[in-house]
Formats: C-alpha cells, structure tokens, sequence
C-alpha cells in the first residue's frame, strides 16, 4: 500500500498521486527499480532491489523469470569486493546457467538473501514490467549483437535506457554524461543532488506504468 505523504516535496507528491498503479512488479537491473518504489511510496514487490546484474545476466533473468525465482541463491565469495555477491542457480531440471547478482548496499550475504526470498514471493505475475540500462564506453567492450537479440526477445513490458543507439526494442537515448560506469551510469549527473532526476525528467514512468 501507498506510504504516508509528509515531508515529501510538491513534485514527488504530484507523482504519487498521478500513478494509477499500485499493484506491479518492476525487474530492474540496478538502483532505479528501489528509487522507483520510492519515488512513489510502494511496498517492494520485486526481489531486485539495491543490487545490479550485468546486461547479459540480467536478460537471462528476465528471459527465465519463473525458472530463476524458483532457484536456490547461494552466497559467492568474491575477493575483489566489499559487500555480498550471490550466484543464483535456476530449478535443475532447466538447462540454464546461474546469474550473478552483486548486492552492493546489503551488510552481508545473510540479510540480502533474507531480503531476496521475501520480496520474490511478491511478485505480482499479472503485471511485470522490466527495466534496465545499458553503455558503452571507451574500452569495457561489454556490447555484443547477442544483449540486443536476448533484450528483444524479453515479453514483459520494457524499457532500457541507452547512451546512444543500439537496436534493443524500446530503448531511451540519454544524453552521455561526462563520466560513465558500466554497471551504474544513470548515477551521474553534473550536480551530485540531481542523480537520478534526469531519469525522472527524460522518460514519463507514470505513463509506462499506467498503460
């Protein structure tokens, strides 16, 4: 249900109150899915929330929705970072590979577990939507013709935000900024307290949601 509304500002007010949809699950491949919520004061009903996936694993995840969230998350020791990383494997009777999901604003593997197995199970089926981002920059070399073909073939309403064309179906051309992550280029804004608003500001959530 829709969280109390003090303290919020006119604008995020004027958000809450134009979304007509209260009851959906959005797969998100970084931070913007928990922004999202956020934004419109909404229980998480999704499992994806502070945490990332690369573009590949994230399309498989969206490819085997079902497979994946019947799937057992073990923990993933990973020498090269400081927070959680777990390795989700689908049910064994599908041939599919398991997905890393780097849960960077968890304590430990314990609470993002605990938080991945609660929020799974609500998951509204009826109304999925995806989303994710993707870039390209200088030498990271992550792009391959095979993310545009798995992107494509994702059947639940979608969006993903590009920095410039690349033939995924319903892509959102952002304006490159002058720093880019590979996992987290959406963070960026010139003034550090407008991260995320030129989301906000380039593409109408509201009307993805309500249709």
């Amino acid at each position: 249900m829709i969280k109390r509304l003090d303290n919020i500002e006119a604008s995020e007010l004027q958000f809450r109150l134009d979304n007509k949809n209260d009851d959906f699950t959005l797969i998100a491949r970084d931070c913007i899915g928990g922004i999202l919520y956020h934004q419109l004061g909404l229980k998480f009903l999704t499992p994806t929330i502070n945490l990332f996936l690369t573009p590949k694993d994230f399309n498989s995840l969206c490819l085997h929705l079902r497979e994946y969230i019947d799937g057992e998350l073990k923990e993933f020791k990973d020498p090269k970072v400081d927070y959680p990383v777990g390795m989700l494997y689908p049910d064994k009777i599908h041939n599919l590979e398991p997905i890393r999901i780097d849960f960077m604003h968890y304590l430990n593997f314990e609470e993002a577990s605990t938080k991945w197995n609660q929020r799974k199970l609500r998951i509204n089926w009826d109304s999925i939507y995806v989303v994710s981002s993707f870039c390209y920059i200088g030498e990271t070399k992550t792009f391959t013709p095979e993310l545009v073909r798995d992107w494509n073939q994702i059947n639940y309403k979608k969006v993903v935000f590009v920095d410039k064309k690349y033939g995924f179906d319903d892509e959102i051309v952002m304006e490159e900024p002058k720093e880019c992550d590979e996992y987290a280029w959406l963070l960026f804004a010139d003034d550090e307290s407008q991260k995320w608003k030129r989301v906000f500001n380039r593409f109408d959530f509201i009307k993805f949601l309500n249709e």
